[in-house]
């Protein structure tokens, strides 16, 4: 006879069983973050202090700018007085000097020209960094022909040609864009290479969620290694005797104003040697067409 093979637990079974039931246990914690609550305590002392030093660093370095702007207002009414009694002197009395004395005018009329554009740049890098932004939608390419006007002069004395692409309409404020294209455009002049006639090319282009504009130039370009130190402050590139030196402000400013915007800024080498420097403004157009159409997803 076949025996049926029985299915199925008996009740004692069942109660071995569930005596031997897998009970939950809590997930191990890292060591240090949540098990070690004095060192988890210790972590969050050090992230309090953190953010107490930033903060004291964030209000000592607009103190420290206030205090700039403030000297270099100051010095405006002295700087112009030398200035104008050095140059009142050249026009009564310069065909009297002998040719050394001539030479000492004009060594300060340089200087005091000098020192007028350094405190000129020191308070614009005060209104670029704590200034209120006024943004509105601007038009490119009329804002690139605006500031071409103010260098005309300049231009023409470097025999520089500008070409101007099809430039979009960015919301930013006009003002301080202007004064981006204006550092760029004059950072090309002064980086005309002596072997070739100066170009210039202003574009943009479409990114995803932005806007490039760049400024092009054929001139000396920039070194590798030097292409992050030009944008710190009072930083100048290399004397080579084909770039004319600077106050070392402009791309500094141009850093803080594209940041304040929400962009990057940066340099490359352009494609005949040059130098090809290129920031970005987020594109607001782009990013109400994507809200909107998210808005209407079902």
């Amino acid at each position: 006879m076949i025996e049926h093979q029985k299915f199925g637990r008996r009740a004692t079974d069942l109660l071995e069983l569930d005596g031997r039931a897998w009970k939950p246990m809590p997930p191990p914690s890292p060591a240090g973050v949540m098990g070690d609550h004095d060192a988890f305590g210790r972590h969050l002392a050090r992230v309090d202090q953190l953010e107490r030093r930033v903060g004291e660093l964030e209000r000592d370095n607009r103190e420290l700018a206030a205090f700039a702007a403030d000297v270099a207002h100051d010095l405006r009414t002295p700087l112009q007085a030398v200035a104008g009694f050095a140059e009142l002197l050249a026009r009564r009395e310069g065909a009297a000097l002998d040719e050394t004395s001539q030479g000492f005018l004009g060594h300060i009329l340089t200087a005091t020209g000098a020192m007028k554009e350094l405190v000129e740049a020191v308070l614009d890098h005060r209104q670029s960094t704590f200034g209120s932004l006024s943004p509105a939608w601007v038009y490119g390419n009329d804002l690139v022909v605006a500031v071409l006007r103010r260098l005309q002069r300049d231009l023409d004395q470097a025999g520089a040609v500008v070409e101007v692409g099809d430039l979009p309409t960015v919301f930013a404020d006009r003002v301080q864009l202007g004064r981006v294209f204006q550092n760029l455009i004059s950072n090309a002049l002064r980086a005309a290479h002596p072997d070739r006639p100066l170009k210039i090319t202003v574009t943009g282009r479409r990114f995803p969620a932005s806007w490039e504009l760049a400024v092009t130039d054929n001139g000396v370009g920039v070194q590798p290694e030097d292409r992050s130190r030009i944008f710190e402050l009072f930083q100048r590139g290399p004397s080579d005797g084909q770039r004319a030196a600077g106050h070392g402000m402009g791309l500094t400013i141009c850093r803080t104003i594209i940041e304040r915007h929400g962009g990057r800024i940066g340099v490359e080498r352009a494609s005949d040697g040059g130098a090809r420097f290129s920031f970005t403004i987020p594109d607001r157009n782009g990013a109400m067409r994507n809200a909107g159409s998210a808005g209407h997803r079902p």
